[in-house]
């Protein structure tokens, strides 16, 4: 089968338009529209219909991305570097994500990294913002994805901005059209993230701010434990709706958005001026970062809004603030 086919099915998907889409790709939209029908007829299957706004995926469509988004970008970033002199390079990568990031980032980050460097053992930590941030600093984390600290020791790069949602038990009654106000909080029982970095503390900043006190009933760092807690109506839980997606799309859980205030967090990539990692591989990694960043929010799979990339230095190994310590 042609991957051109592919590539064109998957980002037809992604922008939700054979128009947009054909102006992406640089191609006529007829021409565009006639490689869409040839990859239906080899599959024998409809993967899109029409509506008012531009095209939906069928559940055969729905199905065919779910398989081939992932090894057809593998495919992509394997030929990418495949004459680079870093797809040579052997040695760990030593990458820490937090655990509401993991389970939409973890797969596909692995999967790029592994095709753009197969010599490369990738080792991937999930732990809270200031565990990875010790880890670093010791040099057990070569770079993470976290939330902002205020630590000079450390080079952060701002990458998204989550909303957070409120998330209850399937008989919850909560609903994404109707948004609970952030004073209702103080009269649940709550389980939030025992850390004190990220949704806990911006929580508490917000409740000091309204002069209301929010409390946790229950306290975790898991995610998972977080949300068999609240599957079980023992307690609400406050999340991105990325870390609860599956379980909302499946009946188990039911979410709605937070107001007055909206309440967000943010993640970017952080290492330290002791990066041990070389310098054009240390910056390549930020960027496959980055790029898969954007492509998982773009496609939807990934609730969130990217920082513009005029805020992002992928060079790790000289950052403005080790170029200006320099320069004194």
């Amino acid at each position: 089968m042609d991957t051109h086919r592919l590539k064109y099915f998957l980002r037809i998907a992604e922008e939700g338009s054979i128009t947009r889409a054909a102006t992406a790709l640089g191609i006529a939209q007829p021409a565009l529209s006639r490689q869409v029908r040839l990859l239906e007829e080899d599959l024998g299957i409809t993967l899109f219909q029409r509506t008012r706004r531009g095209v939906v995926l069928t559940e055969e469509g729905e199905r065919l991305r779910a398989s081939t988004a992932a090894p057809l970008r593998q495919l992509e970033l394997a030929v990418q570097y495949a004459g680079s002199p870093l797809a040579r390079i052997e040695r760990g990568l030593l990458l820490g994500v937090v655990p509401t990031a993991a389970g939409v980032l973890a797969a596909p980050l692995s999967g790029g990294l592994a095709a753009a460097f197969p010599n490369v053992h990738i080792h991937l930590a999930v732990a809270d913002t200031d565990d990875l941030v010790q880890r670093m600093l010791h040099g057990a984390i070569d770079l993470a994805v976290i939330n902002p600290v205020p630590d000079d020791r450390l080079f952060f790069r701002p990458l998204l901005v989550e909303e957070l949602v409120l998330v209850g038990g399937p008989a919850s009654g909560l609903a994404p059209d109707v948004p609970v106000r952030f004073t209702e909080l103080a009269t649940m029982p709550l389980v939030l993230p025992g850390a004190p970095t990220g949704i806990r503390n911006t929580l508490e900043n917000t409740a000091l701010r309204l002069k209301v006190t929010v409390t946790a009933r229950f306290s975790t760092d898991s995610p998972d434990v977080a949300k068999s807690l609240v599957g079980a109506g023992l307690a609400h839980a406050v999340l991105p709706l990325s870390a609860c997606d599956a379980e909302v799309r499946a009946g188990l859980l039911r979410y709605a958005p937070i107001c007055e205030p909206e309440i967000s967090h943010q993640l970017g990539v952080a290492a330290t001026a002791a990066l041990e990692v070389p310098r054009e591989f240390a910056a390549k990694v930020g960027v496959l970062l980055r790029d898969e960043v954007t492509r998982l929010v773009k496609s939807g799979r990934w609730p969130a809004r990217v920082v513009p990339s005029a805020a992002w230095d992928p060079n790790f190994a000289e950052p403005q603030q080790l170029r200006e310590r320099e320069t004194r």
